[in-house]
């Protein structure tokens, strides 16, 4: 088993506390503040109000943040948007992105369960969910982190296992796009963090992240060649698999009008 995938609260929790026992320099406040957040909110397994969650998942540069933003547009109302981790926590984030793989995806896992309740309990009357990755995303960094292609565990492993104390979701998509165009997105944003940087020059880390995806059996393929192509093919994936919604895809003169990226 890879010892950066974490398949339930306790665990990442006893993997932090691990850490704060050790008194690191780099260890502050708001490392010790969030794990004990984390500790303090309960599990959702159940799925009350019928909610639908949609999970975008997908590496660095392929538009996730654009087509989740535009698919919340066009459901309207009934649907909000949930980045994990949270921004709120973007400076702690970086704190722990510095230390090793497992103290990393610790935080990342544990970030995923305060997602889960916000997702049931700060979202108030909004019935659709989508999350800007989730646990598929800390997962498959975990494996391309660690692993060669060749060494990448087989699909059913228990690796792809999906947390039972996390809700399940009723659509995943996972969003990808030609290398060419996604280092071109990546160069317009500004500074390129350390894990894009790793990405952008080790193909075969892409490689693996990319098939781990695909192992977990959770998530279908959607092409970004625009952002109204991926959300128009997201809504007919919701129609498809019965998850009721209002929204109206973008018309074949407005996908003509936008850019690729």
């Amino acid at each position: 088993m890879i010892n950066s995938v974490y398949h339930s609260k306790k665990a990442c929790v006893e993997a932090l506390r691990a850490v704060e026992r050790l008194q690191p320099s780099w260890w502050t406040p708001p490392c010790s503040e969030f794990l004990h957040r984390v500790e303090q909110t309960p599990t959702v397994t159940a799925q009350p109000n019928q909610k639908t969650l949609i999970v975008l998942e997908g590496i660095d540069g392929v538009g996730k943040s654009l087509v989740a933003q535009s698919l919340i547009e066009k459901l309207g109302d009934s649907a909000v948007l949930i980045r994990t981790p949270h921004p709120d926590l973007s400076g702690i984030r970086e704190t722990f992105r510095a230390q090793t793989e497992e103290t990393a995806r610790a935080f990342y896992s544990a970030a995923n369960y305060l997602a889960a309740w916000d997702a049931f309990h700060a979202t108030k009357e909004r019935k659709i969910v989508v999350f800007d990755r989730w646990w598929c995303s800390t997962c498959a960094m975990a494996l391309a982190n660690s692993c060669r292609l060749a060494a990448l565990p087989a699909a059913g492993d228990a690796v792809y296992q999906w947390p039972q104390d996390l809700p399940p979701f009723q659509l995943g998509a996972l969003l990808y796009v030609e290398e060419h165009i996604r280092q071109a997105r990546i160069r317009q944003r500004a500074p390129e963090d350390a894990e894009e940087r790793r990405l952008r020059a080790q193909q075969e880390m892409r490689e693996v992240a990319m098939e781990a995806y695909r192992r977990f059996g959770l998530l279908n393929e959607v092409h970004v060649a625009t952002y109204g192509v991926a959300v128009n093919r997201i809504l007919a994936l919701m129609t498809e698999k019965g998850l009721p919604h209002s929204a109206k895809p973008f018309s074949a003169e407005e996908l003509a009008a936008l850019r690729q990226f």
